[in-house]
């Protein structure tokens, strides 16, 4: 029976398909329709799977309880497919297409989770991924491409920062890597609005705030600070998920990638114009988005360059002083060296090193570029090349790809260099005779500046500061 079940799930077509399917699908993909019922608490699935792939079909951990009812076509009908952990198996040695349909009890996920990894419920909306409702095969080719097309009830709406498909409304497509974790999704009664030049889709969630103008406002100065840094928007599509919260201030931020871009991030419903004016937090998470997804263990690199970048990129737009800068560095920097026990930074993940260790290690590079070049090259030029290589937060890379490329942008093999000097070995750094050669004096938690100090002019390269008269 196994046997004649395969032989017509690879060669079936699940009744309507050629109804349901958007237009412009192409036959060698996985496809995807997904319906929501009202709220989204639950999503009903009808999947194409064509490939060269093993038979197992997973989805995020966390998500499988949540699972029903999963089913591929056959030339009987449908059949229920084996459940073994967190996984479903087609007919051994399965290849080639086969259809399969499910449903997915979202709402319950998002109650019981709270994670937005995951599924997170948001006063009324759920903000969940598609690699949780997305069933895919366990083992595949890197890059098969992918697409699905999302249906939701009459007043819900669907964001999702996977990029959408041109031409093809509600539909977003990607590419899988070794992760296939999406990036962030979210259903329900939302308020969306384009942003940037349409660059940027913010999605507020539902709950109270002092007005949408300022979230606007906020983030496209935010944008802006990126863009400049950057001499362009890193990523054509990046989708923002609000969530309102008490308070007034801008609140916790993280960052997904892999097929497109999205940052979740919390602020505070009475937070004022000038407020966020003053953040950080979203030109942090945005920086992330210029930085594909390393594979191995050097989140410190991804987090210390956009601690390093962002009050640079901030600076270069002039919302902040060059003073304030050098004194947040002369602050934090000394947090990121290592501590007893330290094994390097790939080996040692702390709070301090992976932030401020992996920051220290961008200033390390960045004067050391600009000295051996002087000044005529620097770590933004090494960050533009591996952008306009591809290198976004949509892809995932090894360190060494990164390393190479901005080496051979700025013609000085510094990053490589100091990779392999600090990765694997606790460095440790002479923070006041590094403030002392760039020129800055630390008074009382305030700064001044030493033009007359040997690397004074690397120093003010970095913020693109004038010479003092």
């Amino acid at each position: 029976m196994g046997v004649v079940l395969l032989a017509a799930c690879c060669a079936g077509r699940s009744p309507g398909r050629s109804a349901t399917s958007p237009a412009g699908f192409s036959e060698s993909r996985w496809r995807y329709e997904v319906a929501a019922d009202v709220g989204a608490q639950e999503l009903r699935v009808s999947a194409w799977l064509d490939g060269d792939t093993e038979p197992e079909l997973t989805l995020t951990a966390g998500a499988e309880s949540y699972v029903r009812d999963v089913e591929a076509f056959g030339p009987h009908g449908w059949f229920a497919l084996e459940a073994r952990k967190r996984s479903w198996f087609l007919p051994a040695a399965w290849h080639g297409e086969c259809a399969v349909r499910y449903r997915v009890l979202l709402g319950d996920a998002a109650r019981a989770q709270g994670d937005t990894a995951v599924a997170r419920f948001s006063n009324g909306a759920i903000e969940a991924p598609p690699s949780t409702w997305l069933l895919r095969p366990a083992v595949s080719r890197l890059g098969t491409p992918f697409r699905f097309h999302v249906t939701t009830a009459a007043g819900d709406s669907f964001v999702s920062g996977v990029f959408p498909s041109v031409g093809a409304p509600d539909t977003y497509e990607g590419f899988t890597d070794d992760h296939y974790q999406l990036a962030y999704a979210a259903f329900g009664k939302l308020r969306v609005h384009d942003a940037h030049d349409g660059k940027i889709r913010v999605a507020m969630l539902p709950g109270p705030t002092e007005g949408d103008a300022a979230i606007a406002s906020w983030v496209d100065t935010s944008a802006r600070a990126v863009e400049a840094f950057y001499g362009g928007f890193p990523v054509p599509h990046l989708l923002i998920l609000v969530r309102p919260t008490a308070g007034s201030s801008v609140g916790f931020g993280t960052t997904m990638g892999h097929s497109g871009a999205a940052i979740a991030i919390d602020a505070g419903a009475h937070t004022s114009a000038a407020e966020f004016r003053d953040d950080w937090v979203l030109v942090h998470e945005m920086v992330h988005t210029a930085l594909p997804d390393l594979e191995g263990p050097q989140h410190w690199l991804e987090e210390g360059l956009a601690t390093y970048v962002e009050p640079i990129a901030r600076h270069g737009v002039g919302l902040v002083t060059s003073e304030h800068v050098w004194a947040e560095w002369v602050r934090g920097m000394p947090n990121g060296l290592p501590a007893e026990g330290d094994r390097g930074l790939d080996r040692t993940p702390t709070w301090g090193r992976t932030y401020w260790g992996g920051a220290l290690f961008c200033l390390l590079a960045d004067v050391e570029i600009r000295r051996r070049t002087t000044n005529a090259r620097s770590l933004g030029d090494a960050l533009r090349a591996v952008l306009a290589a591809g290198g976004s937060i949509a892809k995932s890379w090894p360190v060494s790809r990164i390393l190479e490329l901005g080496d051979a942008a700025t013609g000085a093999p510094v990053l490589q260099q100091l990779y392999e000097k600090m990765a694997l070995t606790p460095v440790d750094v002479d923070l006041p005779d590094l403030w002392k050669r760039l020129g800055v004096v630390a008074r009382g938690g305030a700064v001044s500046f030493d033009d007359s100090a040997p690397l004074a002019t690397v120093r003010r390269g970095i913020l693109g500061d004038e010479a003092a008269p």
